[in-house]
């Protein structure tokens, strides 16, 4: 028997807000995790797309909002669907690709993304913005707990061109026994 991917079927990336690590896909099906502590990031905020996101036994489904910030305008679909992210993110954290898609509803994704294009402000037409992960911190929220995603902001010339997504977003996919290379610089 045969179903349709119930996902975007795109290389990903997740963060799993119980414990504060990440997730990676892999080729061969199961994720790996990766630490992200210290490791560069380059979000595409430019493309970001907010939305509603539901996640439950039936697969994922996204909403995407029709204009950025409108959360009037594409009411919620359901009481399971809540704020969500759905953004390109690059980074050497992971095997090829590099590109992975970086979506999620948390509190602590939502946060980190509001957190990085508040601090980016005006982000130049055509650039990602670069982050190094300080901190991935455990924080409580009322009577829960969330993580809070603590970054450095790069310096504005050391923002790649979206343009350096493409060369890693159709990469064949390296088997995860490849270690992933260290970030050290802003390069």
């Amino acid at each position: 028997m045969q179903f349709p991917n119930s996902g975007s079927g795109r290389p990903y990336v997740r963060l799993d807000a119980r414990t504060g690590s990440f997730k990676a896909s892999t080729p061969e099906g199961s994720p790996v995790l990766v630490d992200m502590k210290g490791k560069v990031l380059d979000l595409d905020l430019e493309n970001a797309k907010q939305g509603w996101l539901s996640v439950d036994q039936q697969g994922v489904n996204f909403v995407p909002l029709k204009n950025r910030d409108d959360w009037i305008g594409t009411p919620q679909p359901s009481k399971d669907h809540a704020p969500a992210v759905s953004l390109d993110l690059m980074s050497d954290a992971f095997a090829e690709p590099r590109v992975r898609e970086f979506r999620g509803n948390s509190r602590a994704v939502t946060t980190f993304i509001a957190n990085v294009a508040s601090e980016a402000g005006e982000i130049p037409a055509g650039k990602a913005v670069r982050v190094r992960i300080k901190a991935v911190r455990q924080i409580n929220v009322g009577r829960g707990t969330s993580i809070d995603l603590e970054f450095d902001l790069a310096p504005q010339d050391k923002w790649p061109d979206l343009s350096a997504f493409d060369a890693h977003r159709d990469v064949p996919a390296q088997p995860t026994t490849q270690p992933p290379t260290q970030d050290d610089d802003w390069a």
